[in-house]
C-alpha cells in the first residue's frame, strides 16, 4: 500500500483503434475490449493503495490513453511535454489544465520535442531516450530543471526507451538490448528480454511488486527470482497500439 501515491489515468476515447501504431494487428483493435482492460488496470492500481484520478476520455485525441507521454515528474514538478506528432500536440493542454490545482507546472516547448515514454528515472539520474519522438533539445531543457544528471541513450528500435527499458528497483532494470544503446546502464545490473517476450520489457514497478503484461512467462518467473511479486495484465489492445503498461499511468507523490 502507498497512499503517498495517486496515479492518474485517462480512459481510451471512442477513436481509440485510430492510434499512432506501426503494429501489424492496428486494425482489430477491439474498443470495447480495451475499455475492459483499462478499468482491471486501474483495479490494479488501487489495489496498491493509490488514489486513482480518472481524467475525461478526449475522443479528439486517439493516443490519449497514453498519458505518461503528456509530462514527466521531476523534483516536485510536472514537465509538460512538447510532443512532436501532430495529432498529439494538444493533449497536454488539457493535463495541464488538471494538473495546475495539485501541481506545480513547467511547460516546454519546440523546438524542444519530448514524449514521457522516453524518460527512465533512476534516483540520481535521469535517462532520456533519443527517438524518433524525442530529441537532443530535451535532454538539455531537463538538465536546466533538475540537479540530477541527464544522460541521453540512443533508442535503436522501438517507439520509446522504455519500451525496451524498465527499472524494478534502485540497480535492476528489465532490458531489451537489442533495442537500445546499453553502454549508458554499465553499472546496473539487469534481466535481459528475451526477443520473443520483447514487449514485457515494459513494466511498472510499484514496491516490490510489478505490473506487467501477461503472456510472458520466461521473464514473469525471473522477475519472481528477484524477490519481487508479480500481477500480470491483458494489455493486447494496447500493444496493437504500440502503448505499453507504463504508458497508462502517470504517478504522482502527493
Amino acid at each position: 500500500m502507498n497512499p503517498s501515491l495517486s496515479a492518474w489515468v485517462r480512459p481510451p476515447s471512442k477513436n481509440f483503434a485510430r492510434a499512432l501504431s506501426k503494429h501489424p494487428e492496428k486494425s482489430s483493435i477491439d474498443f470495447q475490449k480495451a475499455i475492459r482492460q483499462h478499468m482491471v488496470y486501474c483495479e490494479i492500481l488501487k489495489s496498491f493503495g493509490l488514489a486513482l484520478e480518472v481524467l475525461e476520455p478526449l475522443d479528439a485525441f486517439p493516443d490519449s490513453v497514453f498519458i505518461e507521454d503528456n509530462a514527466v515528474m521531476l523534483e516536485g514538478r510536472a514537465i509538460i511535454c512538447s510532443m512532436k506528432e501532430s495529432t498529439r500536440q494538444e493533449e497536454i493542454n488539457f493535463l495541464a489544465k488538471s494538473f495546475r490545482s495539485h501541481i506545480p507546472i513547467v511547460q516546454l516547448q519546440a523546438p524542444v520535442f519530448i514524449d514521457g515514454g522516453d524518460v527512465l528515472q533512476t534516483k540520481d539520474t535521469v535517462f532520456v531516450g533519443q527517438s524518433q519522438r524525442t530529441n537532443p533539445e530535451a535532454v538539455a531543457a531537463l538538465q536546466s530543471l533538475t540537479s540530477k544528471s541527464i544522460v541521453p541513450v540512443q533508442v535503436k528500435q522501438g517507439l520509446h526507451l522504455k519500451t525496451s527499458v524498465s527499472l524494478l528497483r534502485e540497480n535492476l532494470l528489465v532490458i531489451n538490448p537489442s533495442n537500445v544503446d546499453t553502454k549508458p546502464f554499465g553499472e546496473f545490473e539487469w534481466i535481459e528480454v528475451e526477443e520473443e517476450e520483447a514487449y514485457a520489457a515494459n513494466c511498472l514497478a510499484i514496491g516490490d511488486s510489478i505490473i506487467l503484461p501477461s503472456g510472458f512467462p520466461k521473464l514473469e518467473q525471473r522477475i519472481k527470482a528477484q524477490g519481487f511479486s508479480t500481477l500480470p495484465a491483458e494489455m493486447s489492445e494496447f500493444q496493437k497500439a504500440d502503448g505499453g503498461v507504463t504508458c497508462l499511468s502517470l504517478l504522482m507523490e502527493t
